[in-house]
C-alpha cells in the first residue's frame, strides 16, 4: 500500500481542495472516495486513517480521502458540491495521473456526517453533469450516517454518549450550522431537502449501511429508516448492525468491519452495471 498525498482536485474563493490517494500493491484497482465524519464542522481527511483507509486499500481498494468545505466556511450544500467535484477530477484524471486506478466505476464510504454526504452523493444525480462531467457514484457505504436532518431534535439516544461528546450541545446545532441557520426549524424545508431519506428513488446504486445498535449520539433508526426506504424502491440496500457498538465506536475499525466495506465495494465496483443483483451478499452482511 501506497499513499500520493496531497492532490489538489479543485478550488473555491481562492482555498484549495486536495485528496489523498491510498493505492493498493495490486492495480487497476476499484476506487472509492473516503468522506470523513464531525459533524460538517470539524473533522480532517487524515483522521483514522491508519486504522481505516490503509487497511482498505492494502485489501485491494483503491481511496480516495476528501477534503471537503466545513460549516463554518460555507453552508450546505457546499461539501456535496465539493464531493461531486471530486469524483468529477478522478474521472478526468485517473489515467494521466498514471497509478492503475479504475475511474469509470466509482464508490463512496463516509461516517457520521462524512456518511450523510455519501448517501446524499449517492442518491441526487447531479442536474449539471452534462456540462462539467459524471459525478455519478456505483456504490455506497454508509457508516452511522444521519439521514433525516429533520428527527435531530428529537432523536433519543439509544445508548450512553459517546467518548468524544463533551460539555454541552453546540448552539446553534450542528444541523442547523450546516444549513447556515439558528435553528432547523426555521429551515425545515431546507433540512428535508438535505436529508437523504427524502431523495430514495428507484435505481439509486446498492448501499451498505453500517451502525451500532447502542449509538449514543445518532440512533441506529437513521439507518433502518433509509434501509427500509430503499428496499421498498427496489435498491439494493443491506443493514449490518454492530451488536453493543456506539457512534464512531473501535468496533467499526475491526478487521470484519473493514472486510465487509472492501468486500461490498469489490463486489459491486467490479461486478459491472448489473451489480444489482447480489452485491451485499458477496459481502457477507443482510
Amino acid at each position: 500500500m501506497t499513499v500520493q498525498p496531497d492532490l489538489v482536485y479543485g478550488s473555491e474563493q481562492g482555498v484549495e481542495l486536495h485528496l489523498d490517494l491510498y493505492l493498493p500493491e495490486t492495480r487497476p484497482a476499484p476506487l472509492c472516495l473516503w468522506l470523513h465524519g464531525g459533524g460538517w464542522a470539524r473533522g480532517s481527511r487524515t483522521a483514522r486513517a491508519a486504522e481505516r483507509l490503509v487497511p482498505v486499500a492494502a485489501s485491494g481498494v483503491a481511496v480516495a480521502a476528501v477534503q471537503y468545505r466545513l460549516s463554518g466556511e460555507a453552508a450546505f450544500p457546499a461539501p456535496l458540491d465539493d464531493v461531486r467535484s471530486a469524483v468529477r477530477w478522478l474521472r478526468r484524471n485517473a489515467a494521466g495521473l498514471g497509478l492503475g486506478l479504475d475511474a469509470e466505476r466509482i464508490g463512496v464510504w463516509g461516517a457520521s456526517a462524512g456518511g450523510h454526504l455519501a448517501a446524499l452523493l449517492a442518491l441526487c444525480p447531479d442536474a449539471c453533469d452534462g456540462d462539467l462531467g459524471d459525478s455519478s457514484v456505483q456504490a455506497a457505504v454508509c457508516w452511522f450516517p444521519i439521514t433525516d436532518l429533520t428527527l435531530r431534535d428529537t432523536d433519543v439516544p439509544e445508548g450512553p454518549p459517546p467518548p468524544f461528546l463533551t460539555g454541552p450541545p453546540p448552539s446553534p446545532s450542528s444541523e442547523a450550522r450546516l444549513l447556515g441557520a439558528e435553528s432547523v426549524q426555521q429551515v425545515a424545508v431546507a433540512a428535508r431537502a438535505a436529508s437523504p431519506v427524502s431523495h430514495v428513488r428507484p435505481g439509486a446504486p446498492p448501499f451498505l449501511l453500517m451502525h451500532g445498535d447502542r449509538d449514543g449520539f445518532v440512533p441506529s433508526e437513521h439507518s433502518r429508516t433509509l434501509h427500509r426506504a430503499l428496499r421498498a424502491r427496489g435498491v439494493d440496500a443491506s443493514l449490518l448492525l454492530l451488536a453493543g457498538a456506539n457512534h464512531e465506536d473501535p468496533a467499526f475499525d475491526a478487521p470484519s468491519s473493514l472486510a465487509a466495506v472492501a468486500a461490498f465495494v469489490r463486489s459491486v465496483l467490479l461486478s459491472g452495471p448489473d451489480s444489482s443483483e447480489g452485491g451485499a451478499e458477496a459481502a457477507g452482511v443482510s
